[in-house]
């Protein structure tokens, strides 16, 4: 294997790590968030409701400690990860200098963007 083989394979293992602690700490961070807000829930013994709020409507509850709010957040949350993990690809394919492959996260970024834009209509 010459040393440019071994450097694209070390780059390869490294965004394949930086996107899996993304994709993993988003889960993480958002579970803990509905676990927050379920628990709220039942301690306040409230029902949740089977939709979501709209995210300024989810921002006044989280100041107030609602419950339906803070699940809101953690569903927003587990909605922007894979949008993150891919913002983190395309910036570590800029940086490598590999345009083509920043491009098409670029483009996988842009089609994430326009379906949660359109979900939160």
């Amino acid at each position: 294997m010459s040393t440019e083989q071994a450097k694209g394979a070390a780059d390869q293992a490294h965004l394949r790590d930086l996107a899996a602690r993304v994709l993993e700490t988003g889960f993480r961070v958002a579970v803990a968030i509905m676990a927050v807000g379920l628990i709220l829930a039942v301690i306040r013994q409230e029902a949740l409701p089977s939709t979501l709020e709209q995210p300024a409507d989810i921002a006044r509850g989280i100041v107030s400690g609602d419950p339906e709010a803070i699940v809101g957040l953690g569903i927003i949350s587990i909605i922007l990860t894979p949008f993150a993990s891919t913002l983190v690809i395309a910036i570590a394919f800029y940086r490598q200098g590999d345009r083509r492959y920043a491009l098409i996260s670029g483009v996988v970024l842009l089609i994430l963007l326009v379906s949660i834009g359109l979900s939160l209509i």
